[in-house]
């Protein structure tokens, strides 16, 4: 097996296994978007895995997406408190997906904005 083939097996693995953990521990802010989509009827993929992959196909890094909804090519990130203190990764996270999957649009909603009618009209609209 090759050294590419071998290192993305890895990797994928390695993903794989955090997004399945992340899948049975969800946080409270997951939760409540579980909640608002499933009330929607929006079909969506949760802690969905984006491979970031260079020319060669080695597989640089990976992100996990909090919910992604194919159909509309969005993702959609909760932010806890942990994320106010890392915001410049989380541009840089958004701005990466978006160079490696064109079209796939990535918004970010914190636990203030689950309560904001207004905001969560927008999203459900955005996403009929």
């Amino acid at each position: 097996m090759d050294r590419i083939k071998r290192h993305n097996e890895e990797i994928r693995y390695k993903a794989e296994y955090r997004a399945q953990e992340m899948k049975v521990y969800p946080s409270k802010l997951e939760e409540r978007m579980q909640l608002l989509l499933n009330g929607w009827h929006v079909f969506y993929e949760p802690q969905k895995i984006f491979y970031i992959k260079e020319e060669d196909g080695w597989i640089a890094r990976y992100y996990i997406a909090d919910f992604y909804i194919p159909s509309k090519r969005i993702i959609i990130e909760v932010d806890g408190k942990f994320h106010d203190k890392h915001t410049q990764h989380d541009k840089m996270r958004t701005r990466t997906i978006q160079e490696h999957y064109p079209g796939v649009e990535v918004l970010r909603y914190k636990w203030k904005d689950l309560s904001d009618k207004d905001k969560m009209e927008e999203l459900m609209e955005l996403l009929k």
